[in-house]
C-alpha cells in the first residue's frame, strides 16, 4: 500500500527561500555583503534571486488568474440581478444558465494557480539539483586536496625518514672507521 504523505521539500524550499530573503533585506549592511561574498562564492546567490523571481511570477499569474475570475463572476451576477427584476423564474432559469460559465471561471483560476505553484516548484527544485552539484563538486575538489596535502606529508616524512636513517648509517660507518 503506497502512502501519500510525504516530506514537503518543495514547500521547505520555498519557505527557506523566503526566510533567507527576509534575514537577507533586514541584516545589516556589512552583514548583507558578506553574506552576499559567501552566497555568490557557493553559487547560491542565483538559485535564491531565481526561485524569489519565480515566486514572484507564480503568485502573479495567481492574482492575475483570480482577478479574472472575480470578473466573471461579477459579470454574470449582473446577469442574474437583471434577471430577478423580471421575476423569481426568470432569476432562476438565469442562475443555471450562469452557473456553468462561473465554474469554468473558477476552475479556469484554480488551474492557472495550480501551474503557477507547479512551475515555481520545478524551479526550486532545479536551482536545488544546482546547488547540489555544486557543492559535490566542491567536496570533490576540496577531498583531492586534502589527499594532494596529505601525499606531500606523507612524501615528506619518508623523505626526512630516509635522511634520518642515512644519516644514522654515516655516523654508523664513521664510528666503525674509527
Amino acid at each position: 500500500m503506497k502512502s501519500d504523505r510525504h516530506f514537503p521539500v518543495k514547500r521547505l524550499l520555498v519557505l527557506g527561500a523566503l526566510v533567507g530573503a527576509g534575514a537577507y533585506y533586514f541584516s545589516r549592511e556589512q552583514n548583507r555583503r558578506a553574506l552576499d561574498s559567501k552566497l555568490a562564492e557557493l553559487g547560491l546567490k542565483d538559485a535564491a534571486q531565481d526561485v524569489g523571481q519565480s515566486v514572484t511570477k507564480g503568485w502573479e499569474k495567481t492574482k492575475d488568474a483570480a482577478k479574472d475570475a472575480g470578473a466573471v463572476i461579477a459579470d454574470k451576477a449582473g446577469e442574474v440581478k437583471d434577471a430577478a427584476a423580471g421575476g423569481a423564474q426568470a432569476a432562476a432559469d438565469k442562475v443555471k444558465e450562469v452557473a456553468g460559465d462561473v465554474k469554468g471561471a473558477v476552475a479556469d483560476a484554480s488551474g492557472k494557480a495550480a501551474d503557477a505553484a507547479k512551475d515555481t516548484a520545478a524551479t526550486a527544485s532545479d536551482k536545488a539539483g544546482d546547488v547540489a552539484d555544486k557543492a559535490r563538486d566542491a567536496a570533490a575538489d576540496k577531498a583531492a586536496e586534502v589527499k594532494a596535502d596529505a601525499q606531500a606529508k606523507v612524501a615528506d616524512v619518508k623523505a626526512d625518514a630516509t635522511k634520518a636513517a642515512n644519516d644514522v648509517k654515516g655516523a654508523a660507518r664513521d664510528a666503525k672507521k674509527s
